[in-house]
């Protein structure tokens, strides 16, 4: 039996025996993890499901509170775990993946609950066949993986009582896109609850009568299979379905007022503001409440909405600036307006965050003269959200009006505007693949973009940390005015397969004479239901790392890694192909990441062969730049990249 702690090593359950190959060089993946997790204070066995996940040498967990245990040997399609929560546990999110000599998995979702947890027993597809309820509240732990599957659970309620039935799948990145029923024993439908792709449906219902009832789950477009899993609460359970204000000034005490169900009188909960981002999760007597409070903490003070404010007669005054002001449409049609008055002439950024932060709306900013011109207006300038700068001049009002432009309104439909100087210049970094797997002799690329602010363009070198033994990067930089750019990772032929480094790339910048230093966040990449074929998702990942594999059936390398060019000349690069045996067929070369007015002529690697002569034509035109080329080879649609080639281009 085998002890897993979070980021914490471990001894191989069983190593690899066969010799590194092609075949062996499979990539674990996790498919599902069932059950989904369990409640705090509680142990429970979990299975991983999926696929190579033979020869776990580690298993990397984030957060805190939990720990693992691998409780036998497994075959390539599961591995089976003890999880313990502790009582304290904070509640949510868990992500977990599985090393292995043949790299890091994908990332696998568990959620830590509040409430006791039962799994789903099947034949539960019908109303005549369905599973019981004996106690609640409950939370249900349950797949969707037959055709048309429904999964049916009946449960006793009384008269005047008030259930929650809240449904968590997309939270944890699973595939299903829920759709839950409420009907009566005979079937009459008592509401029901659908949700867009990107978020989790729930039913808040108050019982009539005395009786049985019924909750039915599936997906709405009876999508199924092993990775649909779900867990769904179901009773009495405390559920804040509102609050106001969102957040308050960095170091102060804020007090928030709260609205829901089940909540035994609750209408404030006091917060301080210690982080950058505050959780709390309050409880009343059934326990705790089910969505925790999260409340951002500002350097300005934070005013809230007065209803009615919907005309300029009725606008809330804020009584000084800057200023970060809580509200929500409450309403159809519902416009908030506010009048300022600044005390200073200059400019000011108005910066709604929306769905940024998990609301519904769909927002639109205007900003007019006390007279009602319109003097700037905003719709979608960060995803669906609101942001513009604006020049003000000093002791004269303005109006400000917040209204969504989608029919999403009360205690979902919220927002943070903040009237502030512009944020000063700054930079955020993300990176792709959220998987470093690099196999021995051979290099894989590594993206990085750039979320330029406040008028930054500066160039962004890129420092890479806590590489496996072995692995090495290229010169890793965001060249000045780019939004992003492509390194590489390269393993030495000789380096251990399963060797694991918990990566963390880190940009460094010179911004207004001072060093500024910013860590990329992992991003994974998936495909929502329905989206096209190039319409791609993205989600945040909390494990970011580089582990190496066996051998791969070829890999390339260039000579030189970097070279230097005058305009209007022609470079050549030589291309080298390291083959397995049964790797002799001919390898195609693709050139991407050069610069404008810069062209690559690449020929294939012949087959049988192992060089190849690349050709690089820099135009007089060309710009004056360094940056990384990437080239990649394909055999028999294996893809492999080289390490970066630096090119650096002068007069």
């Amino acid at each position: 039996m085998i002890r897993l702690r979070p980021f914490v090593q471990i001894t191989a359950l069983a190593l690899l025996a066969a010799a590194a190959g092609p075949a062996a060089a499979q990539v674990p993946n996790i498919g599902q993890v069932f059950p989904p997790g369990g409640q705090a204070g509680t142990t429970t066995t979990v299975t991983i499901g999926g696929g190579n996940l033979q020869g776990a040498t580690q298993l990397l967990a984030s957060g805190s509170g939990v720990e693992y245990k691998i409780t036998k040997n497994t075959d390539g399609g599961t591995i089976p775990l003890e999880v313990s929560i502790a009582k304290d546990a904070p509640p949510g999110l868990r992500e977990l993946r599985v090393v292995t000599p043949r790299g890091t998995s994908n990332a696998g979702r568990i959620w830590v609950g509040s409430y006791p947890e039962l799994a789903e027993k099947e034949p539960n597809n019908v109303l005549s066949a369905n599973q019981k309820l004996e106690s609640l509240p409950v939370t249900l732990n349950g797949q969707v993986n037959g055709a048309e599957d429904v999964d049916v659970y009946t449960f006793e309620a009384n008269a005047g009582e008030t259930f929650v039935f809240d449904l968590v799948a997309v939270r944890m990145a699973s595939p299903l896109d829920g759709y839950l029923s409420l009907t009566d024993a005979r079937g009459k439908s008592l509401g029901f609850a659908q949700e867009a792709f990107d978020r989790d449906p729930r039913i808040i219902h108050k019982f009539a009568k005395s009786g049985t009832y019924a909750v039915h789950v599936r997906d709405t477009l009876f999508r199924n299979g092993a990775p649909y899993v779900y867990k769904l609460t179901v009773g009495k359970v405390p559920v804040i379905t509102g609050y106001l204000p969102r957040g308050g000034k960095r170091g102060q005490m804020v007090t928030v007022q709260v609205e829901g169900v089940n909540l035994d009188g609750m209408q404030t909960v006091s917060v301080p503001m210690e982080r950058e981002t505050n959780t709390v999760v309050p409880s009343a007597s059934a326990g705790p409440v089910l969505t925790p409070l999260v409340l951002s903490a500002s350097a300005s003070d934070v005013a809230v909405e007065a209803e009615p404010n919907d005309t300029a007669e009725q606008a809330t005054p804020i009584s000084a600036l800057p200023v970060v002001i809580d509200g929500r449409i409450d309403k159809p049609g519902d416009i908030d307006v506010f009048r300022i008055k600044p005390t200073a002439a200059g400019t000011f950024s108005f910066n709604l965050q929306g769905r940024r932060i998990g609301s519904r709306i769909d927002s639109l900013i205007r900003v007019l003269d006390a007279a009602g011109k319109q003097l700037q207006e905003n719709d979608d300038a960060d995803g669906k959200d609101s942001r513009f700068n604006m020049g003000v001049e000093a002791n004269k009002e303005y109006l400000v009006q917040v209204r969504t432009l989608d029919q999403n309104h009360g205690p979902e439909a919220f927002y943070r505007l903040e009237i502030e100087p512009p944020a000063g210049q700054d930079f955020r970094l993300t990176v792709t693949p959220d998987e470093l797997n690099v196999g021995q002799g051979s290099s894989i690329a590594v993206t990085v973009n750039v979320a330029r602010r406040g008028g930054f363009g500066g160039p962004i070198p890129l420092r890479i940390e806590n590489l496996p033994e072995g692995v090495t990067a290229s010169p890793a930089f965001v060249p000045q005015g780019q939004n992003n750019a492509t390194f590489t990772l390269t393993a030495a032929p000789n380096a251990n397969p399963g060797a694991l480094g918990q990566v963390k790339i880190i940009g460094v910048a010179s911004i207004a004479g001072a060093n500024v230093e910013r860590e990329a966040q992992g991003i994974e990449i998936y495909k929502q239901p329905l989206a096209a074929d190039n319409q791609n998702s993205q989600r945040t990942v909390e494990i970011l790392t580089a582990t190496v594999m066996p051998q791969q059936a070829y890999s390339l390398d260039i000579e030189p890694r970097a070279i230097t060019v005058k305009k209007g000349q022609t470079v050549e690069i030589k291309i080298k192909a390291t083959r397995q045996a049964s790797a002799t067929q001919a390898i195609a070369i693709t050139v991407a990441g050069q610069p404008g007015n810069v062209t690559p002529t690449a020929t294939p690697v012949p087959e049988k062969q192992n060089e190849v002569v690349l050709k690089i034509a820099v135009a007089a035109n060309a710009p004056t730049v360094t940056q990384n080329l990437i080239i990649t080879g394909n055999l028999n649609n294996n893809n492999q990249v080289a390490p970066a080639l630096t090119l650096t281009i002068t007069d």
